[in-house]
């Protein structure tokens, strides 16, 4: 069915309650009017000359508006087109000349891009404004929403395109991930069923895009005040205090939001009862702050779900069982990402670059050896757009409709079920993984980075320089050089995610 449908069910049952709150002015939309007003535009749409499969490229800022659009295309069968533009400016009109998107929705600021580098967007015919134009074509939501009529979800197969996301491009060429309904869907019933959300519930979404699932889940999502362009400056007060004031059971955020936020709290001696569940997720995060997020939390758990752009959830794991295996990750065994989610399927590949045309001609290895994680079930995507070498790189065929995806992580799975991460695939150096080793040295150095220089493993601990952390980590023989760097180069999608073979080149320039 289309995932529309889901909007439609959360707006029958809780009507005029807030859908969306905008914790910094106090904006708000109820699930009714998210559903009508989703429902207008979707009919604006089609007067206005867009039509179902076109793909639309949406820069709209996070917040209510965002919602809207992103509904509005799924009621329509409009394909939305999400491309970072913390990637940069040549890589993200990269990714546009690639979609060649025949319409274009958002802010004033996106279509003035658009006319400057026209030749990237041969294909752009149609225009939608958030606010009103100056003397530009095109109308705006607004007018939109104003169109008379309202269009319910448009009958799609599960097979039907949906959306097509890019990765953050962080750790190789960014790719336009194409998701159908059917795979929207069992998203949906995979969080519902692997995390137990319930409709009624609040969320603090710090990672704004999870607000389309909130409302899917008939669940109101406040977004708090932050910087979604950069949120390591996010305050933690900001954050402390949507979650008491809406009395939420639910929060979301990356890593990095919570390095800062966990020790304030414990400095004010707060704790949050009505949380049931944080949820952390763009990067692999040090048992040690989940012990002090899990110390704020009387009544609930800290979860870290993993997965990729690609296939997500893919595995499910709470704190209490990160903190019972926080010995293994000092040890060096990894950072354990927990037991597949509901529908997913894992196995281990072994270790290579080369295309893998069959899942019969896979390598598949046993229980607890290391190589490239492969992921298949309903939440999987199964094709990257306009990509075909990336389709053979990344794409295990597996009967009809059915793909392993490559996650191109490297780890392995234990004689309990546990899916336990090494490191990314690319980043391993020689038989070194990041994670194996990084775990070794977080809880005292703090964050540290594995990168490979000239063929040899160096270790990067950000800060200031110290010669005690130097010295421990040389102690362990795992590594020739040690280096110290001020801040560490980080993903902007979620300011978590390291950037290694850019502190790689930064280190080779070193003495």
């Amino acid at each position: 069915m289309n995932v529309a449908a889901y909007l439609q069910a959360a707006a029958k049952v809780r009507k005029d309650e807030p859908a969306v709150i905008m914790a910094a002015t106090g904006e708000s939309i109820s699930f009714f009017d998210l559903d009508w007003k989703s429902g207008a535009i979707a009919k604006g749409f089609a007067m206005d000359g867009i039509n179902a499969g076109d793909r639309a490229v949406v820069m709209v800022r996070p917040g209510i508006d965002l919602i809207l659009v992103m509904w509005a295309c799924f009621k329509a069968g409009v394909i939305p087109v999400l491309i970072d533009p913390g990637m940069g400016i040549g890589n993200f009109l990269g990714c546009v000349e690639r979609t060649r998107p025949t319409v274009l929705i958002g802010v004033p600021e996106a279509h003035y891009l658009s006319y400057l580098t026209f030749w990237k967007w041969p294909a752009l015919s149609r225009r939608v404004y958030t606010v009103k134009r100056a003397g530009f074509d095109g109308r705006t939501l607004t007018e939109l929403i104003g169109s008379p009529g309202v269009d319910r979800p448009r009958v799609v197969d599960p097979e039907d395109n949906a959306a097509i996301l890019f990765t953050s491009g962080s750790t190789g060429p960014a790719k336009g991930v194409l998701y159908t309904h059917g795979n929207f869907a069992a998203q949906v019933t995979s969080l519902r069923e692997t995390y137990g959300y319930r409709s009624g519930q609040v969320d603090v979404a710090a990672f704004p895009p999870f607000s389309l699932f909130d409302a899917a889940l008939g669940i109101t999502s406040v977004i708090p005040d932050l910087d979604a362009a950069n949120m390591a400056a996010t305050k933690p007060e900001k954050i402390a205090e949507a979650i008491t004031k809406y009395g939420a059971q639910n929060v979301f955020g990356s890593p990095v939001i919570w390095r800062t936020f966990a020790p304030w709290a414990v400095q004010q001696g707060l704790t949050f009862p009505t949380v049931e569940r944080l949820m952390i997720a763009g990067a692999s995060v040090p048992p040690p702050l989940i012990a002090q997020l899990r110390s704020l939390l009387p009544n609930g758990d800290v979860g870290t779900p993993y997965g990729a752009t690609e296939a997500l959830p893919v595995a499910a794991v709470w704190g209490r069982e990160i903190e019972a295996f926080a010995a293994r990750s000092l040890n060096g065994e990894g950072t354990c990402v927990g037991k597949p989610a509901v529908g997913v399927e894992v196995r281990v590949l072994r270790r290579s670059d080369e295309p893998v045309l069959d899942e019969q001609e896979a390598e598949w290895l046993p229980q607890g050896e290391v190589g490239e994680l492969c992921v298949k079930g309903p939440v999987v995507t199964q094709l990257y757009v306009d990509n075909m070498d990336a389709n053979e790189k990344a794409k295990i065929p597996a009967g009809e409709d059915e793909v392993w995806h490559r996650m191109g992580d490297l780890g392995y799975v234990d004689a309990e079920g546990y899916l336990w991460l090494m490191g990314r695939k690319a980043e391993a150096v020689g038989d070194l993984f990041t994670d194996a080793v990084e775990g070794r040295f977080n809880p005292t150095c703090g964050r540290t980075a594995l990168v490979g220089v000239r063929g040899e493993p160096w270790l990067v601990i950000e800060g200031a320089p110290d010669p005690a952390k130097a010295a421990q980590v040389m102690a362990s023989g795992l590594v020739k050089r040690v280096l110290f760097h001020p801040a560490f180069p980080v993903d902007k999608r979620h300011n978590s995610k390291i950037h290694r073979r850019t502190l790689a080149e930064w280190a080779a320039g070193q003495k």
